[in-house]
């Protein structure tokens, strides 16, 4: 029995109201770039009105597309160097990584141009046991009739497959602006291996919407949920226009989503995603069954940072614990060096781990949907599966995801979002650990070997040397037969890529060929960009230079009235690589520039408490000009006294909720470092 008498929201918001001492309760609502605000309290009757979400493993899956918890650890692999990647695969998958994905083929990640090359590449992996998924960009057909051939001559039937084939040509499209040979061929031959595999191996999935270039641009959570819903739509459309049931359809599509630091939110989008996708198979005429959505995650590339990049390790773990969290199937962990070069053993173990160690030890996928009930996370789910459909539906009425993206509106759009999320990272109104806040000036820089382009050239040009191109010239024939055929049955072109591959031709020929000489098609791509990069590249300015530009921390009155704004200025400093050299406090003026002049510093930044300022602002602000400091910045708001205080000599003030990026970058231009 519950011996306490309900209490309605109101009566909690006058609570919290009443000790605020006069601070407005509105004030505590947080925005989310694009997308709804959060309240900071909720209660049941938030969720009143709401839908009921159902069980975990029943339409509209809303918490969950199975009824139990748990996910598969599937690592992701696109070193370019075919025996380097080999290694890596193997190394996981002894230490527990339990599937994979792969992006490779001629013209990106791991370049392989021959079955015998992809069937190397794969020596650690059992294709009857791993589900395997293979993202082969523009060439995806070529690269998936390759590890069909593989799976051929291993005697692995097709219906044992698991995993994708990677099928994504307006993912792709968004992300590069081009595709090789052309939006209307990389959609016919999605249609014909979505039938091949519906046919064949119903365990493999022909095409996977990827929320990566949309969450790489920026974009807000409302805005990546529409448009990989609507890219769904659109395979949806081009599958049952090629003669498939909605069902059939439905099955060959799978998504994958990144997951970003944003915890709660992206616990919600998760949930969101797979409520929206069910109404719309369900709408469009396919059965519960078929509704449930097929998702992968991985921790975002958008939030990692190349300063202080152990950080990122932290960033990982919340990522993926937000992605078990709201009911991924498989998950991938990126590495903490990801940024920064060829991840290293000690990075791809600790990926790795950081999945065994949330499953095994924290027991997490024990549980369905354990967010599952909570009044936040409820409404939060339907705040954006509702902003969602209403985005989903205007993209519709404007013709489609295609249209919206070649029109530019998608990316006018998402540029839009990202202008306001730079905004609120340049006033650090959102906290970046070891970059914005925290930077370590004594860390010792990561340096990682990177792939050079002569390197990756010697590779192709080795493989595509070895190739006895007239061999295998009717088998080549064959398949530009099959391109030309408007007449083919439905999977005829994917058996045919898949009987030549098996026979002999390589994935680069079959590519060339499948492109058929059409003309690319161009759009303006979503500019892909991390969080952290605006403020790494005024940090790496300063990184550069020897010795390292330093500041004076003009301390006025006592420790206990400037600690608070020097420390807050130092921390800013750091952000962007300057070294500070502090003190106790000054109570003269005179003392203050003497010691600045023995500092042998061209910065000074005052700092002190506002009561101090009334006094002691003006005077050591004209003391420094005389001692001949050419640049002083203020600490604090300059309020009505700006006018005056710059005409003494003061050229920046620096404060909470200013733009106090482009004021460091200011500062750093002035003080000669160079860009």
């Amino acid at each position: 029995m519950n011996v306490f008498p309900p209490v309605s929201k109101s009566e909690w918001i006058a609570k919290v109201e009443a000790d605020l001492k006069g601070a407005s309760y509105a004030g505590l609502r947080s925005a989310t770039p694009g997308g709804p605000a959060l309240e900071p309290l909720y209660a049941a009757e938030d969720v009143e009105e709401l839908r009921d979400p159902g069980l975990p493993g029943i339409f509209p899956y809303v918490r969950g597309a199975s009824p139990l918890g748990g996910w598969q650890i599937r690592q992701e692999y696109d070193e370019p160097r075919p025996g380097v990647c080999r290694e890596m695969i193997g190394q996981d998958i002894e230490r527990g990584v339990e599937a994979i994905w792969l992006r490779l083929g001629p013209r990106r990640g791991c370049r392989v141009l021959t079955i015998d090359e992809l069937d190397e590449l794969l020596g650690a992996v059992d294709l009857r046991r791993t589900s395997v998924c293979v993202d082969g960009g523009s060439d995806a057909l070529a690269v998936a009739s390759g590890l069909l051939a593989v799976a051929k001559r291993r005697g692995v039937g097709y219906g044992e497959l698991a995993g994708g084939l990677g099928f994504d040509p307006i993912g792709l499209l968004a992300a590069e602006g081009c595709i090789q040979g052309g939006l209307g061929a990389r959609s016919t031959e999605l249609r014909d291996l979505g039938a091949w595999c519906s046919q064949n191996a119903p365990g493999l999935r022909a095409a996977n919407v990827s929320s990566d270039p949309y969450d790489g641009g920026g974009a807000s959570i409302v805005q990546e949920l529409a448009y990989t819903i609507a890219t769904g739509i659109e395979y949806l459309r081009q599958l049952t226009d090629a003669g498939m049931s909605v069902d059939a359809a439905a099955r060959q599509i799978g998504f994958s989503y990144a997951v970003s630091s944003d915890f709660f939110t992206q616990v919600a989008k998760l949930r969101a995603a797979r409520w929206l996708w069910a109404k719309v198979v369900l709408s469009a005429g396919g059965e519960a069954a078929s509704a449930a959505m097929q998702m992968h995650c991985r921790t975002s590339r958008f939030t990692k940072s190349r300063v202080d990049p152990w950080v990122n390790m932290l960033r990982v773990t919340a990522e993926c614990t937000a992605a078990v969290l709201g009911g991924a199937q498989s998950i991938a962990t990126l590495p903490f060096d990801c940024v920064i070069g060829s991840p290293d053993e000690l990075a791809r173990r600790v990926a790795r781990n950081t999945q065994v160690v949330l499953r095994e030890e924290s027991h997490l996928g024990k549980v369905a949907d354990p967010a599952g009930g909570s009044w936040f996370v409820e409404r939060l789910t339907s705040d954006l599966a509702r902003g969602a459909w209403q985005e989903l539906r205007s993209i519709e009425a404007g013709g489609g995801v295609v249209q919206a993206l070649g029109s530019g509106k998608m990316v006018d759009a998402i540029h839009g979002v990202a202008d306001e999320r730079e905004k609120v990272l340049s006033k650090r109104k959102a906290a970046l650990v070891g970059v914005s806040e925290f930077p370590n000036l004594r860390e010792d820089a990561i340096e990682r070997s990177s792939v050079s382009d002569k390197e990756l050239q010697a590779l192709l040009k080795a493989s595509l040397e070895s190739l006895d191109l007239g061999a295998n010239r009717d088998r080549l024939l064959a398949v530009a037969r099959s391109v030309r055929d408007e007449g083919r049955a439905p999977g005829a072109l994917t058996e045919t890529c898949v009987e030549a591959t098996s026979n002999g031709a390589d994935m680069y020929s079959v590519a060339t060929v499948l492109q058929h000489g059409q003309p690319d098609f161009h759009v303006e791509p979503i500019l892909q960009w991390r969080e952290s990069e605006i403020w790494e590249r005024q940090r790496e300015r300063s990184d550069r230079q020897q010795p390292r530009p330093m500041a004076f921390l003009a301390n006025l009155g006592p420790i206990s009235s400037h600690t608070a704004r020097a420390t807050w200025a130092q921390n800013l400093l750091a952000a962007v690589g300057i070294d500070a050299v502090t003190n106790d406090g000054f109570e003269a003026a005179d003392a203050l520039a003497a010691a600045w002049k023995s500092s042998a510093t061209g910065l000074a930044v005052i700092c002190g408490s506002d009561a101090d300022y009334e006094t002691m602002l003006e005077p050591a602000v004209e003391a420094l000009k005389k001692a001949g400091c050419d640049l002083v910045v203020v600490a604090g708001r300059p309020g009505k006294r700006e006018s005056a205080i710059r005409e003494l000599g003061a050229s920046e003030f620096i404060f909470v909720g200013a733009d106090v990026l482009s004021v460091m970058t200011r500062v750093l231009d002035a003080m000669g470092v160079p860009a």
